[in-house]
């Protein structure tokens, strides 16, 4: 019996072609909140094969990081929906015995998450103040040097704010490209990028400067209240 090769591209048309439904808050099953296809493409021409992937969140990037990773870490509170995906995996052919599921939220799991060495992380779990930012905060130093953050929902004020806090980083991380609301960015320091990084070292913290000439007069009005 021949082995069905399975690609990428094939596995990517075989999504929207049948349109699985992995999610519902009522029933598992019922709803499809599928990521883009143009993201999903840019990921399967980006992530090496054999690659150590996490992502918050579940859905059809699952499934494609699970053909494309030698392991990968899933962290989503709702089990059933992991049990759904992995049953079109199955169908499909596509082996998730290196898929590792975790049903709870990610806010629980991140802080004592063990795993390094990670080539991608895709961030698109809960999009509720403050879930995005712990989960970056606690996997971001996780990631290689040279290895690629997905921010999902950056349409979402709080995937803005890491985005545009993460621009800000210019000797941390590197933008890549966005995707329509999906940002990617390289990881380029070697050192830190998010633990133990004080305040006055972060450009998206920085105090604006006041003028010379306003600084000027503000002195000038203290020395004349003095008098």
């Amino acid at each position: 019996m021949t082995k069905r090769t399975i690609t990428p591209n094939k596995i990517l048309n075989l999504l929207y072609t049948e349109h699985p439904k992995f999610h519902g808050r009522e029933e598992a099953g019922s709803q499809s909140y599928a990521i883009k296809p143009e993201v999903l493409k840019w990921m399967a021409n980006n992530i090496p094969t054999g690659s150590n992937t996490l992502e918050t969140g579940c859905g059809y990037s699952t499934v494609l990081l699970t053909l494309l990773s030698k392991k990968h870490i899933v962290i989503s509170p709702f089990p059933q929906e992991h049990k759904l995906i992995r049953e079109w995996c199955n169908s499909e052919g596509v082996n998730n015995d290196h898929v590792k599921m975790i049903a709870e939220t990610s806010q629980d799991v991140v802080p004592n998450l063990e795993c390094n060495d990670l080539d991608f992380i895709l961030i698109d779990g809960d999009h509720a103040f403050p879930a995005p930012f712990i989960d970056w905060y606690y996997t971001a130093d996780k990631l290689k040097v040279g290895g690629t953050l997905a921010v999902d929902d950056t349409h979402i004020p709080t995937g803005k704010i890491l985005r545009d806090f993460l621009l800000k980083e210019h000797t941390r991380w590197s933008l890549i490209t966005d995707i329509g609301t999906t940002a990617f960015f390289k990881r380029i320091s070697k050192e830190n990028v998010a633990r133990d990084i004080i305040w006055v070292q972060q450009k998206y913290c920085e105090l604006p400067k006041s003028s010379l000439s306003k600084r000027v007069i503000n002195k000038l009005k203290r020395t004349l209240r003095l008098k």
